[in-house]
């Protein structure tokens, strides 16, 4: 059957969906909670987000508000029902192959057979032309050379950079599609940085942007909208011994994350001491003590805000954390749970499939979207993976051990050392990719 018989097939089911039934019907039609709900068949079986779906079966009702459709956890949007028919549509990023589950009043049900889910992505680039220093200027003239990234919920980018310059420069910068800008909020020469700025936070509730000066123990700058992003050192207070506890040596912290579940910002020196730090006191104290290791990515879960994740990498010790994904959970950051690698052992490589049995090839940066995807910048991987929710890791783009520079689809995409990524509210994915020396944006329907 062609695509215009299968479209002409689903108006025509839709039609009855909405326009055939009477008002009596309708009304003979109300969930029997005295009942079960049941399901037959679900039409078409396979897809992408916001395609269309028809689940039949009986029991239902015609309230939509009154209805619940989720494949796997992603909750889709029911539109109409009739009893004995919903009209939904698909959710983004369910996981794969998800199961369809029906819930009415209590009642919930799941169809035998799962849903064949299609990513359908597309990479294009922001800004950049492969030189590998920092130009400010209009997106399309732009040169820049990006490690970390973050986002705002007005749709600015914030991006750290190392470049290649002679001399090089360190700093921190601002662009915006919107506006059509790349500028600087703080930059400095090598021989005289001001911030050694990586990883960045955002406040997505203030606009509160902050960085942690990796070399400097008790240094981090804070950025506010309010004031036009003006750089603002500030001095975290710890403790004489909670200062004294962190060696010399191993006194860079490459991260600092805000933390909605309790407000505080969360950062880790490279001896294994996470710390929390009041936003607005600078008061700190160690909270944990994990393993030693530099690190390269660190994101928490908004869909459970009270887990932190570190990717660590290839000098981490003990060796199971070499090159692996881990978590915290802060509710009890020294309890039994601890310190936990979430991916397979074995240090780097490529594998897809449950976290378990995943693996990754010197993975940096990590961020979320609202649903508690996690996205990877899988560095020597060169692509962009992706763990679900429920734990399953996908590869969204680029071709795995192939490096280049291509915008276009999933399959044809690629990248060469993609370093950071940021996710914004709608679920773009914003990419660092570095030796191409562009920014780069996958969106995913």
């Amino acid at each position: 059957m062609n695509r215009y018989l299968l479209l002409a097939k689903f108006l025509g089911a839709l039609f009855c969906l909405t326009s055939c039934d009477s008002k009596s019907e309708l009304t003979e039609k109300k969930h029997d909670p005295s009942k079960p709900v049941m399901l037959t068949s679900f039409y078409p079986n396979e897809g992408g987000a916001r395609d269309k779906i028809l689940l039949d079966g009986e029991n239902f009702g015609t309230d939509p508000s009154k209805i619940n459709v989720y494949f796997n956890r992603a909750k889709a949007s029911v539109i109409a029902a009739s009893g004995n028919r919903i009209y939904a549509i698909v959710p983004r990023l369910p996981g794969d192959n998800p199961s369809i589950s029906v819930v009415v009043n209590g009642d919930s049900v799941v169809y035998n057979d799962p849903f064949i889910y299609h990513i359908q992505a597309q990479v294009s680039t922001v800004t950049g032309n492969g030189q590998k220093n920092f130009k400010p200027g209009v997106l399309s003239e732009a040169e820049v050379y990006g490690k970390y990234l973050e986002l705002d919920a007005e749709g600015n980018i914030f991006m750290s950079w190392r470049d290649g310059g002679t001399p090089a420069t360190f700093g921190v910068a601002r662009i915006n599609e919107r506006q059509n800008i790349v500028t600087p909020l703080i930059e400095s020469v090598a021989t005289g940085r001001i911030l050694y700025a990586n990883g960045l936070t955002v406040d997505r509730a203030t606009g509160m942007l902050t960085v942690a000066h990796e070399s400097v123990k008790e240094v981090i700058f804070t950025f506010d909208p309010r004031e036009a992003w003006y750089p603002r050192q500030r001095n975290v207070k710890y403790s004489t011994a909670d200062y004294n506890s962190i060696v010399a040596a191993d006194l860079y912290k490459n991260f600092v994350t805000f933390c909605p579940y309790d407000g505080y910002l969360y950062t880790r020196y490279r001896d294994g001491k996470i710390a929390k730090i009041h936003p607005e006191t600078l008061e700190a104290t160690i909270v944990h003590q994990g393993p030693y290791g530099s690190q390269y990515g660190q994101a928490i879960n908004p869909a459970k805000p009270w887990l932190l994740y570190i990717t660590l990498h290839s000098n981490a010790t003990p060796t199971e954390f070499k090159q692996g994904i881990s978590v915290l959970d802060l509710r009890d950051p020294n309890g039994t749970g601890g310190f936990k690698r979430l991916n397979a052992p074995g240090g780097r490589g490529f594998k897809d499939g449950p976290i378990a049995d995943a693996l990754f090839n010197y993975p940096k940066d990590i961020k979320f979207d609202n649903s508690g995807n996690m996205f990877v910048a899988d560095y020597g991987n060169h692509c962009i993976r992706m763990v679900s929710a429920d734990n399953i890791v996908t590869t969204v783009a680029g071709q795995p051990g192939t490096p280049g520079y291509k915008d276009g689809g999933p399959v044809e995409s690629q990248f060469n050392q993609p370093w950071g990524v940021a996710v914004n509210e709608q679920g773009d994915i914003y990419i660092a990719d570095w030796s191409n020396a562009r920014i780069r944006k996958l969106v995913i329907e």
